[in-house]
């Protein structure tokens, strides 16, 4: 009897072990269906559903998502072959802004460099190149990369403005005539001269380094760009558009006259006009230059077709349009 109890014992406990090992199986199975369903339904994206989806990941930060979903696009059958370059090309640039992996970037413009030779992406792909050469601290293949950049410095062999050559940079003269129109009066001690001269090379070191990485790209960056350049453009149109004739005969001596009880005022109040006469004509000029840049603004206006609007009021209400 008791034998009999133990075998009965037995065969229980081995068809329980038969009937976890099955479970076990069948949940292993529908877990490699899922996923096999999961993948197959990924793999079935299209070429829009997959950009679109690269570029959610993208727009909520999630960079290495991101990537991912780039990397699912190339194994698939939906990618175009004109699509490849362009993905690497994104992905380094994730890599290299995003991620601040410099390392994963060059891989992929390597990739792009290499099967790709006529894709420079507007002659950006060399300059990420070696900005990753040097974010990884590699200076001497990043010096040998640049040096191969025939767009880098487009004018190198020419010297802006004149005067005595003061540094060379990679090829590009630098004098001490084009230092003296940015800075102005040049100092005349040699030492001041030497470190003022290292500062201006070291900008266009750091300005070269900055476009490398792309950074004049970015829209806030082009946009301060765009009003630095208008500001200059407009220093230089107002110079060429309003010129003064110089004053003569008695012109300041009348303009003197005129306005005397704004001069003859305080340690000024019996001063005579010889004395007074200096600071009265650079008035006139101002005053001159005044009026004729308001003709001039008129006359742009009226050409432009330009409409203002109150602070805060809708462009289509035109009831706050300023006249």
């Amino acid at each position: 009897m008791v034998l009999c109890m133990n075998s009965i014992s037995s065969r229980r406990r081995s068809i329980l072990r038969f009937s976890i090992c099955n479970f076990q199986f069948a949940k292993f199975l529908l877990f490699a269906l899922l996923f096999t369903a999961c993948d197959s339904a990924r793999s079935s994206f299209t070429r829009e559903q997959y950009r679109a989806a690269a570029t959610a990941l993208f727009e909520r930060q999630l960079y290495r998502e991101a990537i991912d979903m780039y990397q699912d696009y190339l194994k698939s059958s939906a990618i175009e072959q004109d699509d490849v370059p362009n993905v690497l090309y994104q992905m380094g640039v994730i890599y290299q802004e995003n991620l601040s992996d410099p390392k994963g970037a060059l891989a992929k413009y390597a990739v792009i460099k290499a099967l790709y030779p006529d894709k420079t992406f507007e002659n950006q792909l060399g300059k990420r190149m070696v900005a990753c050469l040097e974010g990884m601290g590699r200076s001497v293949d990043a010096t040998q990369a640049r040096s191969r950049l025939t767009d880098f410095n487009p004018d190198t062999t020419k010297a802006a403005g004149s005067g005595t050559v003061v540094a060379d940079l990679d090829g590009r003269k630098i004098t001490l005539g084009e230092i003296a129109g940015m800075v102005g009066k040049l100092p005349e001690a040699p030492l001041e001269l030497n470190q003022l001269v290292r500062e201006y090379v070291a900008q266009i070191l750091i300005a070269d380094a900055a476009r490398r990485k792309g950074i004049a790209d970015k829209p806030e960056i082009k946009q301060r760009i765009g009003q630095a350049e208008n500001q200059i453009l407009t220093q230089a149109g107002l110079m060429e558009e309003i010129k003064i004739q110089p004053p003569s005969g008695n012109d300041i001596k009348y303009y003197f006259e005129a306005n005397k009880a704004r001069y003859l005022q305080g340690a000024d109040s019996n001063a005579t006009f010889e004395k007074l006469a200096p600071r009265a004509q650079a008035d006139w000029v101002r005053e001159k230059q005044g009026a004729e840049y308001q003709k001039y603004v008129e006359r742009l206006l009226q050409t432009a077709k330009v409409r203002f609007f109150s602070p805060g009021a809708s462009a289509g209400t035109g009831a706050d349009a300023a006249k």
